[in-house]
């Protein structure tokens, strides 16, 4: 039997149990973030539980949040109705090891060295300034003396009911002697929604989560849209180009990759048994200095258009290599010489593209027709430089340091944050010139199953290190970090000129500065209720 030819037999995952943030994640334009700090002493903290108990009804599960994400795809035309829908809100709970211990005594057996150290020792590993606004003195949130113990996200498609909701569990959190150490809201931006502060359309390439919401053969978790005769595109990608990853990826206890993409391999560890269903959130609070970050591409892209082959290069031009993507989303790989609309914002387009290898038409389930240039073969890094920010992430079909392209699949995580701050009217303003530096950036929240081999790889190992995932290379100028003794923070990459001419781009300006964040366990709805609560 040719196993290509049939869709492999995916979980029926507890969508009851699994919080929503988790499957399919929260993908909301308003969200507000809760840091809290439980209290000491048997009496408060029984108190604490009595708390977490009462509110794990109202936590969003995977079977709200997926249900929420269909009615979405569909959304009404009758006003009543999509009125309801607007004003739906969604919770979500997570705890930090210390609150853990102050709530389960056998969360000391959690094995996660990165979860159990916390953000604040674990950022040094991530390359993090040792001084100035990024440096742990100077963090908004979760530095060090100031670790969250919880954190409560709560979501929605309008503000004023997410304030709402927010401020009252604010109120019946306080009324239960739970500090209250941080409050901040995201939003999407109102002058171009979905695109993050540098202009960016961000969560392109969010893999897809396999698993099913009922016995139903084909209730999909995350809709297939490749007609099924086109295997193996039609059971490895959900849109064209969107990995499917076995849900362990995210969910502890659930079955994790295999060398084969198409198996699953064993369930990922979840000790004690109460961590089943649960999953690692990570939070930091990353302020983006829009204005060094365009002036920056500007004066690089002025002296770059002097040489050979990059003759009439601008800063966007030059800003696309170094994400791999046009603002529009438009990937550099299918229009290497200029933005495109239309591409960057069709699903069925966007992420179809490959790096070592050409890519060709697939038959989408819809009709729809991808007439955009297909990506060409690209190993050595000419049109998508090896350093752009969605290689070092990605690496799609390419092998890397970790062995072949299957590899990718470990380490592939959901982001779930949101821009927060109010967008900069002008892109090439200096700090003098901007009230509001330091209040303008990306609450990243990221869903993973392990924070070592997940985040902590992906920034520390591939896009803080200049000979990796592969060469020819260089660092993530975009957002990773360099702290290697005597080279001054300074991140370099190549890129290529119209006829394969190299040049190295370099710059100590720091333009994501980290202020804050934490480490957190997003436990099952059961455990929340049961084992934390209770």
């Amino acid at each position: 039997m040719n196993k290509t030819n049939y869709p492999p037999l995916e979980p029926v995952l507890p969508m009851r149990e699994i919080q929503g943030i988790v499957v399919p994640g929260f993908l909301k334009p308003h969200q507000t973030l809760v840091g809290v700090r439980f209290p000491l002493g048997s009496k408060a903290i029984l108190n604490v539980k009595k708390f977490l108990a009462r509110i794990a009804d109202d936590v969003s599960t995977a079977e709200q949040t997926l249900l929420d994400r269909r009615r979405h795809r569909n959304m009404p035309r009758d006003p009543q109705q999509s009125s309801e829908f607007t004003s739906e809100v969604m919770l979500a709970v997570a705890v930090s090891y210390s609150g853990l211990c102050k709530l389960a005594p056998d969360a000391s057996l959690m094995s996660s060295e990165a979860f159990r150290a916390g953000l604040v020792t674990r950022s040094r590993l991530l390359g993090d300034p040792h001084d100035g606004p990024g440096s742990l003195p100077s963090w908004v949130v979760g530095g060090p003396g100031k670790e969250l113990d919880g954190l409560f996200v709560v979501a929605g498609n309008n503000r004023i009911k997410v304030s709402e909701r927010a401020k009252g569990l604010v109120r019946e959190a306080t009324s239960t002697s739970i500090e209250i150490l941080y409050c901040e809201d995201g939003d999407v931006r109102s002058d171009f929604p979905g695109r993050e502060h540098f202009g960016f359309n961000d969560g392109v390439s969010q893999p897809g989560i396999r698993g099913r919401a009922s016995n139903k053969v084909d209730d999909y978790i995350t809709p297939r849209h490749i007609v099924s005769n086109q295997a193996p595109a039609a059971y490895l990608f959900g849109y064209p180009g969107q990995d499917l990853v076995w849900p362990g990826v995210l969910v502890l206890g659930q079955p994790g990759p295999s060398p084969d993409p198409l198996f699953p391999g064993l369930p990922t560890s979840a000790l004690p048994n109460w961590t089943t269903n649960g999953s690692f959130l990570v939070f930091r609070r990353l302020v983006q200095d829009v204005g060094l970050f365009w002036r920056t591409m500007r004066r690089i892209a002025q002296d770059l258009s002097k040489k050979l082959g990059f003759e009439g290069i601008d800063d966007t031009w030059l800003a696309a290599r170094l994400v791999g993507r046009w603002q529009s989303g438009a990937p550099v790989n299918r229009v290497p010489n200029g933005d495109n609309l239309d591409l960057g914002h069709s699903h069925y387009a966007n992420n179809h593209f490959r790096f070592d290898s050409d890519c060709g038409k697939l038959e989408i389930v819809s009709g729809y027709k991808d007439n955009f240039p297909m990506s060409v073969a690209d190993p050595a890094g000419m049109t998508c430089p090896w350093a752009a920010h969605i290689r070092k992430l990605n690496t799609r079909d390419s092998g890397s340091d970790t062995g072949g392209r299957d590899s990718t699949y470990l380490r592939r995580l959901l982001r779930v944050g949101v821009p927060f701050g109010p967008p900069l009217d002008d892109p090439y303003a200096r700090r003098n010139q901007d009230t509001n530096f330091c209040k303008r950036g990306l609450l990243f929240l990221s869903i993973q199953a392990s924070i070592e081999d997940q985040f902590e790889f992906l920034v520390a190992r591939w896009m803080g290190d200049p000979s990796r995932p592969k060469m020819p290379g260089g660092h993530d100028i975009l957002t990773g970090q360099n702290d290697a003794l005597g080279e001054n923070r300074v991140r370099r990459c190549v890129i290529f000129g119209a006829d394969a001419q190299q040049a190295e781009v370099s710059t100590d300006a720091q333009w994501i500065i980290p202020t804050g964040g934490g480490y957190f366990f997003v436990p099952s709805i059961s455990a929340l209720r049961d084992v934390l609560g209770g």
